[in-house]
């Protein structure tokens, strides 16, 4: 501000003018292609609906498919997708949604100079328990071989109970990361070395 006795301020704020990852999730629940709009208002044209004039059906759910260990602490992994297997998509309807997007396919190398996101996954339906199952499924359909990734985090994810009574919040994974990762276990070469000393004490137990 001016004026006597007041000293000019400048102050800066920053603007991310761009979509967000979540994007899919707003579009699939209102029926809306921002991608679209961004570019029209980037263009000089107005904002073809108010904020009073957009209405939301039903809820959608996005997952990100990685190329990552969760059980290594999330650490990004990369090589060649030697299988990608992605559900099908679906437009919205009575039977719900599937929506997939990707900027890879089979055969492609995830690289370690780049994000290793390999999908976004989103499902819709009418309500957060079916929206939730359609989810399941979907994960259920994902098969990916090459570098290692989340689905099986991810398929944990969507079954535990703090996820499906939406009692999650941003702190309980760090407090409980342990509940969504796979029991260990013992390598296969261990697992015959018990077993063959098992037998070895039961037939020295007969003999006696």
């Amino acid at each position: 501000a001016d004026g006597p006795g007041v000293e000019s301020a400048f102050y800066f704020m920053e603007i991310n003018t761009r979509l967000q990852v979540e994007h899919p999730v707003t579009e699939l629940t209102t029926g809306l292609d921002l991608v679209e709009w961004q570019l029209r208002v980037a263009a000089g044209e107005a904002l073809p609906q108010q904020q009073d004039q957009i209405a939301q059906n039903g809820h959608a759910i996005e997952v990100r498919l990685y190329a990552e260990d969760p059980e290594a602490g999330f650490l990004p992994g990369s090589g060649k997708l030697e299988r990608l297997r992605l559900p099908s998509p679906s437009l919205p309807g009575s039977g719900g949604a599937v929506r997939i997007d990707s900027g890879v396919v089979e055969g492609d190398v995830v690289s370690i100079f780049y994000d290793p996101m390999i999908a976004k996954l989103i499902t819709w339906d009418q309500d957060r328990p079916r929206a939730l199952a359609r989810m399941r499924e979907a994960l259920a359909q994902c098969d990916i071989e090459g570098p290692k990734s989340n689905i099986e985090f991810l398929e944990a994810l969507v079954r535990h109970p703090a996820i499906v009574d939406g009692s999650i919040d941003t702190g309980y994974l760090d407090r409980h990361l342990e509940e969504f990762m796979p029991p260990p276990s013992a390598q296969p070469d261990l697992l015959v070395a018990a077993t063959v000393a098992q037998l070895l004490q039961q037939e020295q137990t007969l003999r006696m």
